[in-house]
């Protein structure tokens, strides 16, 4: 009898969430993709027949493979859950890709303790034995056996039987994974003495990592250190070199189109800047390789891309020179200033870059399951042949759009890109992952964007795409769903929900992103074109709750409307009062220009079937709320996240001066 065979390794989403910086983020995802390449090589070479995914030209897979031809893989693409057919010991094929996994994990640990580490054990207060505990008790590999017909049924019941106990961890924590002890054994609060060694102990390691590897502050745990610092030593760790050491800060990737920008117009300007940096800074200030558009302007493109922003290089820590005098820091600073000063192409200031940057994470979770467990064999096939055409595109489409892929494998996509293109990126993937499948309608994409300031944690950007595409677009908007908020350093500032195409008051479908981007442009106070200005989306949200009673409004809800309010209206004179006062006449075409567009976003779009708002949670008003489907054509409910949002890409600085 043919048994069909799952295997899933975890943790996933905390190991990858909990990242410091953007290298973590990719480290991990490589790593786990890593991982889960060897346990599909174990697990074939046990005697299977692999299934899900189709991996038989994945670039990741093939290495793992030893099929070594052309250029290392350079991101994760394999999931990390397969589905394998066994004519045989079922059990055997599981304990094959279980080993497979551990002894790759083993050798990756191995590399980086020989490296970094083991030169100072004997600093550590039983750091060997931390070491070992963390890194033998980590990984959590569960597997389910059944006949083919129980689909992946098995596996989603056996997940909810909790068997994986972590080790008990004492004493301080790590860092950047907070639940784990840091390595050197040491508690700092137990005495002065303890303080010193912990210190001494993790000088001794930074000395063979250095400081922008590991930083002062940072004291971490076995698998932090690992998902770190393996990138250093992947000939021994992976086998084969990984040229990702200098993987763009997100300060670097929100400055992208700006650093264009100012190559383009001023490349003299910013090739002199450069080497003004490069002749002050204490440590060399060049991480990642120019691309070809500013290739001219010498280093500019490399540099830290703290340099780019005022605030910063008035910082000594985050901008360290030589020589730290007020004159040299203030000349970097004018140099800066004249940048800032300059016009571009268009005779526009250029002025600063963005601290804003975009995280777009993107899958399809169940439904994925699901089709799959619809199909024969050969409907398998035919899916995982479309999974892979759509992962192949995955990094062509996030280049195209000035970002970097993070990790593209199966149906799960994760990305870091400028706020200007990340909305068309998420809407170009959900397109090309349609049209993958051949337009099937239960083949759907789902995605969060989060536009985050690059002062805030990592960790904390990747919980809220987490949830925007768990909770909101999946969840809350019925999948096949556009989620998208800006986190500033406040909090949340505006959160837009929505399917991909929306209907206008002419009755067409139209993307939504498109109509979004509309909306943008007439808040753009640059703009060719008479605009609206930010004060009157101010003026609509705070009159809108007090004629509808949402005093308790925030990101995310939608309001009931009035009965007796017509919102068309309302919004004509509103737009039209606007506009009239910066046209004087000649407006009213206009007007009705932008009507239509606010009426076209203000309204939800959801993909959800009705449900009953008695049953709903009653943990949740907002819950509730978006789990209310309204009769849409009229706008029984609105919100004005999306006048916000299009507010927000029309001048991501308005707010705030920059970091």
């Amino acid at each position: 009898m043919t048994m069909r065979l799952d295997i899933s390794i975890g943790p996933v989403q905390g190991f990858v969430a909990q990242s410091r910086r953007t290298r973590d983020l990719w480290g991990s995802s490589y790593l786990l993709s890593f991982l889960s390449a060897h346990a599909m090589r174990g697990a074939k070479r046990a005697g299977c027949k692999i299934v899900q995914p189709v991996v038989d030209h994945d670039p990741l897979y093939r290495w793992v493979s030893g099929c070594r031809e052309g250029d290392p893989p350079r991101i994760g693409s394999v999931p990390n859950h397969l589905v394998v057919e066994v004519n045989g010991d079922v059990r055997k094929v599981a304990e094959a890709g279980v080993q497979a996994l551990e002894m790759a994990w083993m050798r990756l640990c191995a590399a980086v303790w020989d490296k970094f580490v083991a030169h100072a054990c004997s600093d550590g207060d039983g750091t060997e034995g931390i070491w070992d505990r963390q890194t033998c008790a980590f990984w959590e590999v569960t597997w389910t056996a059944g006949e083919s017909a129980a689909g992946s049924g098995l596996l989603a019941r056996r997940k909810h039987w909790r068997s994986h106990r972590p080790p008990d961890e004492a004493g301080d924590k790590c860092t950047m994974m907070h639940d784990w002890q840091e390595i050197s054994g040491y508690t700092r609060s137990q005495s002065p003495a303890s303080r010193k060694r912990q210190d001494r102990f993790w000088k001794k390691v930074r000395a063979r990592t250095g400081e922008l590897d590991l930083g002062k502050k940072e004291r971490l745990c076995a698998i932090a250190l690992v998902k770190r610092l393996y990138p250093k030593v992947c000939e021994e760790a992976l086998g084969w070199p990984v040229d990702r050491i200098g993987w763009p800060s997100t300060v670097h990737i929100a400055a992208r189109p700006w650093i264009d920008r100012v190559a383009a117009a001023i490349p003299e300007q910013a090739s002199d800047y450069a080497r003004i940096v490069k002749r002050n800074a204490k440590e060399s200030p060049l991480g990642e390789r120019p691309t070809t558009q500013v290739r001219r302007a010498g280093d500019f493109s490399r540099l830290d891309a703290n340099y780019f922003h005022r605030g910063f290089v008035q910082s000594e820590r985050l901008c360290p020179l030589k020589d730290d005098s007020t004159g040299t820091r203030g000349e970097i600073v004018d140099e800066l200033k004249a940048i800032y000063d300059a016009k571009d192409k268009n005779d526009r200031k250029i002025g600063p870059p963005l601290s804003f940057y975009a995280l777009l994470l993107a899958d399809d979770g169940d439904r994925l399951g699901k089709l799959l467990g619809e199909l024969g064999e050969e409907g398998r096939q035919t899916v995982g042949l479309a999974l892979r055409a759509f992962t192949s595109k995955v990094p062509q489409i996030v280049e195209a759009h000035d970002g970097v892929t993070v990790y593209a494998g199966g149906d799960d996509v994760l990305a870091m890109l400028p706020v200007p293109h990340a909305l068309s990126c998420a809407d170009r993937l959900s397109r090309e992952y349609r049209q993958a499948f051949g337009g099937r309608s239960n083949a759907t994409l789902s995605a969060a964007v989060v536009f985050a300031h690059v002062r805030l944690p990592l960790q904390a950007a990747m919980g809220e795409a987490h949830r925007l595409l768990d909770d909101v677009a999946k969840d809350g908007n019925g999948r096949n769903s556009l989620a998208a908020a800006v986190l500033k350093p406040g909090g949340l500032n505006c959160q837009w929900t929505t399917s991909w195409t929306r209907k206008t008051p002419s009755g067409e479908s139209t993307p939504a992103v498109v109509l979004l981007d509309k909306l943008t442009k007439s808040l753009d106070s640059n703009s060719a074109e008479p605009s609206l200005s930010s004060a009157l989306v101010y003026r609509i949200r705070e009159t809108l709750i007090n004629l509808c009673g949402w005093e308790g409004w925030q990101p995310g809800s939608w309001g009931r409307l009035q009965e007796d309010l017509d919102i068309r209206a309302f919004l004509r004179a509103e737009i039209g009062h606007s506009l009239a006062a910066r046209m004087g006449e000649g407006y009213e075409s206009r007007a009705d220009e932008l009507v239509d567009l606010a009426h076209s976003v203000l309204g939800p779009a959801r993909n959800c079937k009705p449900v009953d708002s008695a049953k709903a949670s009653a943990s949740s008003a907002n819950a509730r709320a978006r789990r209310r489907v309204p009769d849409q054509g009229h706008h029984a409910e609105a919100g004005f996240d999306a006048l916000l949002l299009a507010r927000f890409l029309a001048d991501p600085e308005e707010d705030r001066g920059g970091p």
